[in-house]
């Protein structure tokens, strides 16, 4: 059954999935001298996100415009639109919404296997690897790309660089959901205003995790 990444975010969000010929269809003259010096698989992931991304804006009948970066690689979104996009081996996913709607959002896709052995001891905290350790159905990499959908979310809010170790993750295994609690040691300032959905799934292939946030 092929499953539905819309259901990771409400309905006033679009989801898009990059087709085969957004990885090589090149984009307007700005965009592409952004990747001109890459190689080319680097180039295909940028298209494909891209592609993907300018799909779901349409949608929302955003303005068009070149979806450029900031100083730290970061999409910049059209005023009064907020976005994000991923990609793996192959898979690249867009999600846009009106930043009217939800106040920021974050999305990841990881291939559904293991991390590298020895990498899940920077990216789980204690209580994170409690969790994983308590239910071995979870996706190995759920930690890992919860809290990449989540430093994505925040990212453009707060300006600032998240470790993995910033935070440790709440998974709720039967509704496919997650939140967070901040470290004892950490400093980042998180918005109190605004409420925080993280939600997951898998293909077969494949595992999927989008946060948003919205106001209290």
């Amino acid at each position: 059954m092929k499953i539905k990444l819309a259901e990771l975010f409400p309905s006033c969000a679009i989801v898009v999935t990059a087709d085969q010929a957004m990885w090589t269809t090149p984009l307007c003259d700005e965009e592409e001298k952004l990747i001109e010096t890459t190689v080319q698989k680097r180039q295909q992931e940028f298209r494909a996100g891209r592609h993907a991304a300018h799909q779901a804006l349409d949608q929302l009948s955003a303005p068009w415009q070149p979806l450029l970066r900031d100083e730290k690689r970061q999409p910049l979104w059209p005023t009064g639109f907020v976005g994000s996009i991923s990609h793996c081996r192959g898979e690249c996913v867009a999600v846009c919404a009106k930043a009217a709607e939800l106040a920021s959002l974050g999305i990841d896709v990881e291939p559904l296997e293991p991390l590298p052995k020895g990498v899940d001891q920077y990216i789980h905290t204690a209580d994170d690897h409690a969790t994983m350790q308590a239910d071995n159905t979870l996706p190995e990499r759920l930690i890992f790309s919860a809290k990449e959908s989540l430093y994505k979310c925040f990212y453009p809010l707060i300006g600032e660089h998240m470790g993995f170790q910033s935070v440790s993750l709440n998974i709720d295994a039967e509704n496919m959901s997650f939140d967070f609690i901040p470290s004892a040691t950490s400093t980042i300032p998180f918005p109190a205003e605004l409420k925080f959905h993280g939600r997951f799934m898998t293909s077969k292939s494949h595992l999927y995790t989008g946060c948003y946030l919205t106001g209290n």
